[in-house]
């Protein structure tokens, strides 16, 4: 082996002969008593939002799903959604006399609590719990969100049976009768996620740590509680591979593996063994699928490629990519994104 190629190739198999024996493939529960999902009744487990569009008012369930289901905008295509639903929201089945929702929630799958946000005022989540689960792809991170109470704490080892909280409507722009709980799988792109937050000099604190929402990549959990729904296994790897790609960034390599794929090795491709760059294929969502090695070098990130739409790419990839797919550009929005996987802290 020659230059940077032993550094990277040894890192990946050092991590994959570290890693325990004890990981396995999951099966994904819900974490409520509502299961309407599996009758083919979607509007029964997703819960609506109010919408005016161009005056005319609806409550559309699909607007609770995972995805680009809010915020319609007319465009040349008709009307599209532009803005992206980062989980599932899953309507209670128990009130109280009040309208008080009363469902617990469950983790989807046993594992360790690593985050725990009690105070409603800290996010836009109101209270949620972070749980991560260890596989044998790496790590995969449930979080829940806007609820009433949180009844566990960082560290805590719970599985399907235990309740983490109770259903709710923390948070912001919610009210008891839209309550539900917020549903997220995930991927956590930086273990620095702290330097590189310090750097976009927001003014608010971060009170998350790495589990602060911004660091966690998350994927439509639906298909997932339907795959396992007999008691298959999810398979990390699998799912992700199968996503589909709506853009590719060419970035520079700085010689080191990035932390991502130390932490998922089934992103990494095959390419060069001294790579000048790392092509990445992304989820119009952010979802990171795969990281390929480039001998082609670069001096800043670059979209190379982009699936066409009959609109702007800003509206199928979180605002980071911009143009039409002749002539994709990244955002200010994308280059942070970017750099919060691969480049470190903003200069």
């Amino acid at each position: 082996m020659h230059g940077k190629s032993f550094p990277l190739l040894t890192g990946i198999l050092l991590f994959l002969w570290g890693m325990p024996l004890l990981m396995a493939d999951i099966v994904v529960r819900f974490p409520t008593e509502n299961t309407a999902l599996l009758d083919n009744r979607p509007q029964d487990f997703y819960m609506y939002v109010d919408r005016n569009f161009e005056g005319k008012k609806s409550q559309p369930w699909e607007a609770g799903a995972y995805g680009f289901t809010r915020t319609l905008v007319r465009t040349q295509a008709g009307p599209v959604a532009v803005k992206f639903h980062e989980g599932i929201d899953i309507k209670p089945l128990r009130r109280d006399a009040s309208g008080t929702p009363l469902d617990d929630v469950h983790p989807v799958a046993g594992g360790t609590v690593v985050h725990a946000s009690a105070n409603p005022t800290h996010s836009n989540y109101g209270r949620y719990v972070v749980i991560e689960h260890q596989l044998k792809d790496g790590p995969l991170y449930s979080l829940y969100a806007h609820l009433a109470s949180v009844s566990c704490r960082k560290g805590d080892r719970v599985g399907t049976g235990n309740v983490i909280g109770k259903l709710g409507y923390s948070g912001v722009g919610l009210n008891k009768t839209r309550a539900h709980v917020h549903l997220e799988l995930c991927l956590k792109l930086q273990d620095d996620f702290e330097n590189w937050y310090s750097s976009l000099k927001l003014g608010t604190p971060n009170r998350h740590g790495s589990y602060n929402g911004l660091n966690l990549a998350g994927f439509d959990p639906a298909p997932v509680l339907l795959q396992c729904k007999d008691g298959a296994e999810f398979s990390l790897s699998r799912h992700i591979s199968s996503l589909p790609v709506q853009y590719v960034v060419r970035a520079p390599s700085s010689g080191e593996l990035p932390s991502l794929v130390k932490r998922y090795p089934f992103l990494l491709k095959p390419g060069p063994s001294d790579p000048k760059s790392w092509e990445i294929s992304f989820t119009g969502e952010g979802v990171p699928v795969s990281v390929t090695p480039s001998s082609q070098p670069c001096t800043e990130p670059v979209v190379i490629r982009a699936v066409p739409h009959p609109f702007s790419q800003l509206y199928r990839t979180c605002n980071r990519v911009s143009g039409s797919s002749k002539d994709p550009k990244l955002t200010a929005a994308g280059k942070r994104y970017i750099r919060l996987i691969f480049m470190g802290p903003e200069s």
